[in-house]
């Protein structure tokens, strides 16, 4: 009887040194051991500015790649996907399981990134005509706001494509369609959404922090305006980004159709001064790839180009550049900050 059970306990203290091995937990970044899954972290800090990436693995029991067919809860709920950003301070607690299998716990520090060194502009885009009698409305509105609030960017996207307005812009119908601009005037805040002319709505973007500065240097040759777009990142990213560089001319005078008369005037009002309105662009209406391996914090990268501004009053134009996110940017949009500068004059990161 003491053979048996000496026999006994001999195959069964290797399974429980197995079982034990296969418990054994974890926390803090690097790898966490769980119940038959294991889980990696690229990092064991993250910064808090919704750029830093966490990459999340996970490899079951033989050591084989499962992190496509396993659930990753973080802070408890399920992630869509294995990378993760966040802007907010504080604990991440991430976990796997894949069927009856899970992991330990890991987490990893959100450090706060502190204010950016430069100041947030707002881009806001009026989707505008000659011949609509509803738009001095919001151009009211954007005047009066921009007129308080400087870093408000005010461009006049004429249109639609085949109607009277003496300013349409060559690819407005494509941007309109981008946009979902389906009626005129319509606002389009940061290339993202529509404004609902609250001002509260333009404060808020205002306040967020700006993820990189752009510095614009032009100078005049004739009828070409030189530039150079110079983006300086305070976040590093693999997300990929655009630059935008367009050119407005301000203080048009057209006639202009007012369905409130008095109110903002006659109608029309045949002196109507039509700002920033959106002649040519630089680089392509929607961007120019930035390379990735420029998206370092610290990192400055330039673009020079040239804009044939022929036919444009060169006192009354400008110089406009936005930087956005790019297609297959996890499903971001809409523009990090942006820029603005009279044509021939220079303007350095703020």
């Amino acid at each position: 009887m003491r053979k048996f059970l000496a026999i006994a306990f001999a195959y069964l203290l290797p399974l429980a040194i197995v079982l034990q091995s296969c418990s054994k937990g974890g926390s803090g970044g690097g790898t966490a051991s769980g119940s038959s899954l294991t889980i990696t972290l690229n990092k064991t800090s993250l910064r808090a500015d919704n750029f830093d990436e966490l990459v999340i693995s996970v490899k079951d029991q033989n050591g084989a790649d499962v992190t496509s067919t396993s659930t990753i809860r973080i802070n408890g709920t399920p992630s869509a996907s294995n990378k993760f950003y966040t802007s907010t301070p504080g604990t991440v607690t991430v976990k796997a399981t894949q069927g009856s299998a899970t992991s330990a716990d890991a987490t990893v520090t959100a450090t706060d990134p502190g204010p950016s060194p430069f100041t947030q502009k707002l881009l806001t885009e009026d989707y505008t005509g000659t011949w609509c009698g509803y738009c001095p409305r919001v151009g009211a509105s954007l005047k009066t706001y921009s007129s308080s609030n400087p870093n408000c960017i005010v461009v006049g996207v004429h249109g639609p494509a085949g109607s009277s307005d003496p300013y349409n812009y060559t690819y407005v119908t494509q941007m309109a369609s981008t946009f979902g601009v389906t009626s005129f005037p319509t606002v389009i805040v940061n290339r993202d959404f529509k404004w609902s002319e609250v001002a509260s709505v333009l404060n808020n973007e205002l306040t967020k922090r700006a993820p990189v500065g752009i510095g614009l240097e032009t100078t005049i040759t004739g009828s070409t305006i030189n530039v150079k777009a110079k983006v300086k990142f305070d976040v590093s990213t693999q997300i990929p980004l655009k630059l935008i560089v367009m050119l407005v001319e301000d203080n048009l005078v057209a006639s202009q159709t007012n369905y409130y008369a008095p109110t903002y005037g006659p109608d029309p009002i045949t002196n109507y001064v039509h700002k920033n309105t959106l002649r040519t662009a630089g680089t392509d209406i929607f961007g120019d790839d930035i390379p990735a391996s420029q998206q370092i914090t610290g990192t400055t990268w330039e673009k020079n180009l040239t804009i044939n501004a022929a036919g444009y009053s060169l006192a009354n134009c400008k110089v406009i550049a936005t930087v956005v996110y790019g297609t297959n940017g996890l499903g971001r949009r809409g523009s990090l900050n942006s820029q603005e500068v009279t044509a021939g004059q220079n303007k350095n990161f703020d």
